[in-house]
Formats: C-alpha cells, sequence, structure tokens
C-alpha cells in the first residue's frame, strides 16, 4: 500500500494537479470505465515527466492491454490521440468501449505487429490478458507464474510502419511496446515509424528466447542508441524468484536529444 500511495503522489505532482482515476482511496464503482491497474496508470504518468516531453499528437501504444499506459497519455496529453495495438480478442470489447469514450482521440486495432505482415499462432498464457507470439519459455513461466500457457489461437500480424501509413500518422511523439517477448520484430517492422519517433518506452525480457537473445537488453540498448535515441532511464519491472535481487525484464526510457 505505501508503494502505491508513493506511486499515487508522484503521479499528482507530474501532473501538476488532483489525480482522481489514480487515487487508490477512491472506488473504482465511481468512476465510469475504471483503470485496470491504478498503480501501474500512476507509474506510466511518472515516466512520461521522466521522458520531458512538452506535447503530444500521437501516442502509439503496442501490446495495448486494458490501455492503462493510453490512460496515462492522455491524462498527461489531454489532445493527443493514441493508437491502442491488441491482439487478444478478450480484451477488444473492453478497448472499443474505452475508445468510444475517448471523444474521438482513441483508435483500435486487432492485431499484433511483428516484422512482417502474416498469420502467427497467438500464446495466451491461463492469465488471459497476457498473450505473446514469442510463446512462453519453461524459464520465463518459472520467474512468472502467471505466464503459464493456456492455448493458442490465430492471429494477424502487421508492422507497425504499414498501421501508421494507413493510419496518416506522420510523427510519432511516444511509442511503448510492451509485447511479452516479440519486441525486436515489433521494431525490424517499424524502421520507418521509428526515424519519426520521438521517444520510447519498451520492455525487453532476458528470459524469453534465451538461445537467440541472450545480451538482450545490450542488444536494444545498441539498437536504439543506433537509431538517434539518448537513453533516459532502464528500469528492471520483473525478478527471478529464485533470486529476488535478479531483474530479468526491463523498460527502457528512451528519447531524440531534439
Amino acid at each position: 500500500m505505501f508503494e502505491k500511495i508513493g506511486n499515487y503522489i508522484l503521479a499528482c505532482r507530474a501532473l501538476r494537479r488532483l489525480n482522481l482515476k489514480g487515487c487508490p482511496f477512491l472506488p473504482k464503482a465511481l468512476i465510469r470505465l475504471p483503470l485496470h491497474n491504478r498503480s501501474e496508470f500512476n507509474t506510466f504518468i511518472t515516466w512520461m515527466k521522466v521522458l520531458q516531453s512538452s506535447q503530444a499528437g500521437w501516442i502509439v501504444d503496442v501490446g495495448a492491454n486494458h490501455g492503462d499506459f493510453s490512460n496515462a497519455a492522455s491524462a498527461c496529453f489531454p489532445s493527443a490521440r493514441c493508437l491502442l495495438v491488441e491482439p487478444l480478442p478478450q480484451l477488444h470489447g473492453e478497448l472499443e468501449k474505452r475508445c468510444q469514450g475517448s471523444h474521438g482521440r482513441w483508435f483500435l486495432e486487432k492485431c499484433a505487429l511483428g516484422a512482417r505482415n502474416c498469420v502467427m499462432p497467438l500464446f495466451v498464457a491461463q492469465d488471459d490478458a497476457i498473450g505473446s507470439l514469442a510463446g512462453f519459455s519453461e524459464e520465463y513461466v518459472t520467474v512468472n507464474v502467471a505466464a503459464k500457457p493456456s492455448h493458442q489461437l490465430e492471429c494477424q500480424v502487421r508492422t507497425l510502419d504499414e498501421v501508421t501509413m494507413q493510419r496518416g500518422i506522420a510523427a510519432i511523439d511516444v511509442l511503448k511496446i510492451d509485447v511479452e517477448g516479440f519486441e525486436f520484430e515489433v521494431l525490424e517492422g517499424a524502421k520507418e515509424s521509428l526515424v519519426k519517433t520521438a521517444a520510447v518506452v519498451v520492455e525487453v525480457s532476458l528470459v524469453r528466447n534465451v538461445s537467440r537473445h541472450s545480451s538482450a537488453l545490450l542488444r536494444m540498448l545498441n539498437l536504439l542508441t543506433d537509431a538517434g535515441f539518448d537513453i533516459v532511464r532502464v528500469i528492471p519491472s520483473l525478478f527471478d524468484l529464485r533470486e529476488p535481487w535478479k531483474p530479468v525484464e526491463f523498460n527502457i526510457l528512451a528519447r531524440r536529444s531534439s
């Protein structure tokens, strides 16, 4: 609870106003379309502050899940438009309702993103809000028991470059990528989009495709810096239950100097 209160206070400071939607003491029943996870929402607001973006026209939320990141982006930039990309069908109904209540500023793409247009199996965990095109390795399930695999379904995969072209998105102010181990493939299909992106928030896993990406963190840091981004912060997000001091996933915050 103390951590939740601390996140809430930091979010209020970042917004420079009261943050009723993220208040941990306010019953969710009093809020229309309440947040799924208020603590994560407040954390995302502080990340926006860390990135020091003064304004935003387009936010692209890849792996939108329940929409908490887009909610945080909208709280920081009320006039920004948000593109939510989410492949899990069980989340589409909720996200459609949130889009309908966004006054025309939220848009939903019901697909996954990758390096090319294709159809792939999407692996779904027992916690059915977790889906991954990379699958759930034994090592990953060991450190994240919520990701125990349940079933799989066929999933349409598109590239971010194609999506942004069709949507007429000329520039991306914040690109968030949380795709359960498929982040490098998403960026492979976003070469043109990345050039027109001002800031990036990307989750990187060290326990997904271990044999292929044993140095995934360093690889991602190099990819972003080679693309012209400055690394603002590297934040551990998941720890090995067997060795609680050892982070196995990170969130990287990066932005262009200009």
